[in-house]
C-alpha cells in the first residue's frame, strides 16, 4: 500500500510587537494558498503593521495535509 498527500488548507501567523504589546500578540489569517511568494508576504507584512502601526517580529506559515491510503 501506498499513501498519497493533498494540499488541504495553509494559514500565516504573525507575531506583532510594539507599545501596546511588548511581548508580542499573535495574529492568524487563514485560507492561504498553498505557495505563497515573497513578494506576497512582504505586502502582507506591510499591510499589517500599517493597520496595526507594531511591528512584524516573525511568522509562521501553517499547512495541512490530507492523507490517504491507496
Amino acid at each position: 500500500m501506498s499513501m498519497s498527500r493533498k494540499f488541504k488548507a495553509a494559514k500565516i501567523q504573525l507575531t506583532l510587537v510594539g507599545e501596546k504589546h511588548p511581548k508580542g500578540v499573535k495574529h492568524v489569517l487563514n485560507n492561504v494558498t498553498e505557495n505563497v511568494s515573497e513578494d506576497q508576504f512582504n505586502l502582507l507584512v506591510s499591510a499589517m503593521e500599517a493597520l496595526t502601526t507594531e511591528h512584524v517580529a516573525g511568522a509562521d506559515v501553517i499547512s495541512t495535509q490530507s492523507l490517504s491510503r491507496n
